[in-house]
């Protein structure tokens, strides 16, 4: 067996245990969604448009990556024209949760093309 072929086969072997690890961490694998969220991010980082949200409400979504789980943030963004609701989804450490409760103000940009799809940044000042 060469080289080639040896490292083809602990290629396989790794890749099977890590669809039967426990909490299957196969699945941590980046998606499609996952890479449009990094094209979202990527947008809004050099040409997002400055606003503030505040939290209405805070939900899990089920999506756990590696070690963060993702939720769904309801909020009412202001400062870029009319004031409007939109969802955020965003992963969060547990450390951080606690600062996201309803009627926390923050910091986010919005998407140009599309102001429903923004990412919050820091707490509001």
């Amino acid at each position: 067996m060469g080289f080639m072929d040896k490292f083809k086969d602990q290629m396989d072997q790794a890749q099977e245990m890590a669809k039967q690890a426990p909490g299957n961490i196969g699945s941590a694998m980046p998606t499609q969604e996952d890479a449009a969220y990094a094209q979202l991010a990527n947008k809004v980082a050099t040409s997002g448009v400055p606003c503030k949200a505040t939290i209405n409400s805070i939900s899990e979504t089920g999506k756990i990556d590696v070690v963060n789980k993702e939720y769904a943030i309801a909020v009412t963004v202001e400062g870029n024209g009319d004031s409007y609701e939109a969802t955020v989804k965003q992963s969060l450490t547990d450390e951080a949760l606690p600062h996201y409760q309803p009627g926390a103000a923050f910091d986010a940009k919005a998407d140009p093309d599309d102001p429903s799809r923004l990412l919050l940044f820091g707490l509001a000042s």
